[in-house]
């Protein structure tokens, strides 16, 4: 058992009080943005005081790959998913910065079931991200990331990683059905721009045509007038011609 788990199970090992007393004011008041219980609490400070030691250990790698393996290696030996997962069975929300990194390690790691199954909650609970990133927006970060990554898989021709990252773009499109693009226009315009690319590689024509649709109302500068020109004149030719009126 590693020493951070030792720890933790100390801390839940700490009895609380059966004593009644009444509640103070302190304790009947509702901290925002904080850890809910006394318990969670102190679970909560190891498991930050866990993702910090891992963060600086990780500025010790000059290789990506060794970062990449510290990475999922921590991932395990620190039960971070177990965690994250209890985290959100039991409705906490407050700033998680064990959640923000655990996330942002996913995404490096392009384990994109985890990703889409975390993202929606990252967004509902407006999740900050470090201030190491540009972006604060948790969608702009995930689009960013799997736009370069569909780019590599159409340059390159990969037509299973095409496929997989096809479904992972609609389960992304999914989450962002409702977002509002205002001052986001160019993610947003990258978004649907590689979804219409990636299916028309697929062949899947009509999905292709809706999201470079999609892509040209949201950024006229999305990058596919031309594609959405093609699209439309191979549907415009498919179409039956109508019989002439007598």
């Amino acid at each position: 058992m590693s020493l951070f788990k030792k720890s933790l199970a100390k801390a839940k090992a700490v009895p609380t009080s059966t004593e009644n007393k009444a509640p103070t004011a302190a304790a009947n008041a509702t901290q925002a943005n904080a850890p809910a219980t006394v318990n969670k609490q102190t679970e909560y400070q190891l498991y930050a005081a866990a993702i910090e030691s891992d963060l600086a250990q990780l500025k010790t790698f000059a290789d990506i790959s060794d970062k990449a393996t510290y990475k999922s290696e921590a991932l395990e030996r620190q039960d971070y998913l177990a965690y994250i997962n209890q985290y959100r069975l039991s409705g906490q929300n407050h700033h998680n910065k064990v959640l923000a990194w655990v996330f942002i390690w996913l995404v490096d790691l392009k384990r994109w079931d985890a990703v889409m199954d975390l993202l929606p909650l990252m967004i509902e609970q407006k999740q900050p991200l470090p201030t190491a990133f540009n972006t604060k927006h948790w969608a702009a970060f995930v689009i960013d990331q799997l736009y370069d990554d569909a780019n590599y898989y159409l340059a390159e021709s990969q037509q299973q990683d095409l496929y997989d990252i096809g479904f992972i773009l609609r389960r992304l499109i999914f989450v962002v059905k409702n977002q509002d693009w205002a001052g986001l226009e160019v993610v947003g315009g990258k978004l649907y721009a590689i979804a219409a690319k990636v299916n028309k590689a697929q062949l899947n024509l009509g999905s292709a045509l809706y999201f470079a649709e999609m892509a040209q109302s949201i950024n006229d500068k999305a990058g596919v007038k031309t594609l959405l020109k093609e699209l439309q004149k191979m549907f415009k030719s498919a179409e039956p011609e109508q019989p002439a009126a007598n």
